[in-house]
């Protein structure tokens, strides 16, 4: 068992971002899954987003070019510094905890959350936080790693299917547990998408299979 915390592993990647200096830690491009919640939130007429855990910007930027009112909140500093390079004032930025947002009740359209699922023990208060914030129509939207994901593995086990990898924390995920942490949510679709992924600088340094839940639900009345 790793001597570091589940707390201490999450605030590693601020470490993996300063790490990289100017350079970003992923691609550029967003992940391959932003299309198609584009194309739901404009099916639903939506205006106002938040992006959980928005990183370097990648995905956040996705969401603005689409004409979308967004706010971006990630933990990591060095992160957000990357972001707004990327984002060049079009979106609002807010270093905070996910879990403990500075909103009011059932104030924006939709949540989205990338790439933040594998990064955290136990995702049960974000998706709290993120249905008190949604209105009671709105849209969540959300991936998460699956047990065939190619990083599975990677890195010291600390728990059933969690991993250290590089002082931070990666979760991988069974369809019962998905469906588990969404049980007080309409699901309205829930299906695997994987993808590859090119090197991230010295963080992982080779082309990578990622395979993924990803989530579309809706806050149950």
């Amino acid at each position: 068992m790793t001597s570091q915390t589940y707390g201490e592993l999450q605030y590693g990647w601020e470490k993996a971002y300063q790490e990289q200096g100017e350079q970003p830690l992923w691609q550029e491009e967003p992940i391959p899954v932003i299309p198609e919640a584009v194309a739901e939130l404009r099916k639903r007429e939506v205006r106002s987003v938040v992006d959980l855990g928005c990183g370097d910007g990648r995905n956040l930027a996705a969401l603005v070019d689409a004409g979308l009112n967004a706010l971006g909140v990630d933990i990591a500093p060095t992160g957000l510094a990357h972001a707004r390079r990327v984002i060049r004032q079009r979106a609002f930025l807010l270093r905070a905890d996910a879990t403990q947002l500075p909103l009011i009740d059932a104030s924006v359209d939709a949540v989205t959350c990338f790439d933040v699922f594998g990064q955290i023990q136990d995702p049960s208060h974000l998706i709290a936080e993120a249905r008190r914030i949604v209105a009671a129509d709105g849209l969540f939207v959300t991936n998460a790693f699956t047990i065939e994901d190619e990083t599975y593995g990677e890195g010291e086990e600390i728990a059933r299917h969690t991993f250290a990898y590089k002082d931070t924390l990666f979760r991988f995920y069974e369809e019962d547990e998905i469906r588990a942490l969404f049980s007080e949510w309409d699901i309205h679709e829930l299906r695997r998408v994987a993808w590859d992924d090119p090197p991230h600088g010295d963080f992982r340094p080779y082309r990578h299979r990622h395979d993924n839940w990803v989530v579309f639900a809706t806050p149950r009345s």
